[in-house]
């Protein structure tokens, strides 16, 4: 088992940087968290996006923030911004940026870009991302839903690679894809980013938020979308600060205390194997 952050004698913080398209809400919930400058210390952020409304957050509170726009990238070197295969260029350029601030986690705070090599070698398991839904169950050509959550994870592989199985609930519209596939809850993932997009191993899940399935079925069965749409927007926009910023938090708390570990593809703390579903908040309110 290998440690994701190795705490040494001098009690130096563990240093991270912020990596967002948007607002930055788990970088703000990580911020404002007591545990920010107690554990860990946000050193930088970079976004993709000049619009992007974290900027003024970081600029606000002292937080390094570089605008390293993608698609002005792109354009300069003539470069197609929907390749996957040139979008390397760009990752050589922001590892450059990240070097001199020697991060020992990088944080995915609502980033849309697909992340890829060489930043994906050069951080090995150091990449925390935030997804807002269930990325314990799976999907495959003979199986609509299967819940692996409580497998150990080396049992999930095994049935992955042998049916054809992938996380159900990826992408943008996870939340809107769960709530009216029957999913009686919303739960946030954070996952370690690798190649696979939304295959990584699960770190934490967040607190549960319902859904309201009288009402989800009676819209469903008069075909009324529109409204489906808006209760799946806002029950997004809650989790943004009551399940990714807290399972963000308790992520940094885990590494920087040097209880989180990984072997393969399980995730370890305190030397113990966790299940699939990685570390749940949920328990720690029972």
């Amino acid at each position: 088992m290998q440690l994701i952050y190795h705490p040494n004698s001098q009690n130096d913080l563990m240093k991270v940087v912020f990596f967002f398209s948007g607002g930055a809400s788990s970088l703000k919930a990580t911020y404002k968290s007591k545990l920010h400058g107690q554990k860990y210390q946000i050193v930088f952020a970079l976004t993709d996006k000049p619009q992007a409304g974290g900027i003024k957050f970081c600029q606000e509170v002292g937080i390094p923030v570089d605008v390293f726009d993608f698609r002005k990238f792109c354009e300069e070197r003539n470069i197609n911004p929907r390749s996957l295969k040139e979008r390397p260029f760009y990752f050589e350029e922001v590892l450059k940026k990240i070097e001199p601030f020697k991060p020992d986690i990088i944080g995915l705070s609502g980033f849309m870009l697909i992340v890829t090599e060489p930043l994906l070698s050069a951080y090995k398991n150091r990449i925390f991302n935030i997804h807002p839904f269930r990325l314990d169950v799976l999907t495959g050509p003979k199986v609509e839903r299967l819940d692996v959550g409580d497998l150990m994870p080396e049992e999930v592989e095994k049935l992955k690679q042998g049916n054809q199985l992938e996380r159900k609930y990826k992408g943008e519209d996870a939340v809107y894809d769960g709530m009216i596939s029957g999913e009686p809850f919303a739960q946030s993932t954070l996952h370690l980013a690798t190649a696979l997009f939304d295959e990584g191993p699960i770190v934490v899940m967040s607190k549960r938020i319902s859904f309201d399935q009288d009402r989800i079925k009676r819209l469903l069965k008069m075909r009324n979308y529109r409204p489906l749409r808006k209760m799946a927007d806002e029950i997004q926009e809650r989790m943004k600060w009551e399940c990714d910023g807290p399972a963000f938090v308790k992520a940094l708390e885990l590494a920087a205390d040097g209880q989180l570990g990984i072997e393969n593809h399980t995730i370890y703390i305190n030397g113990r194997p966790l299940p699939y579903k990685g570390y749940q908040l949920e328990d720690e309110s029972l």
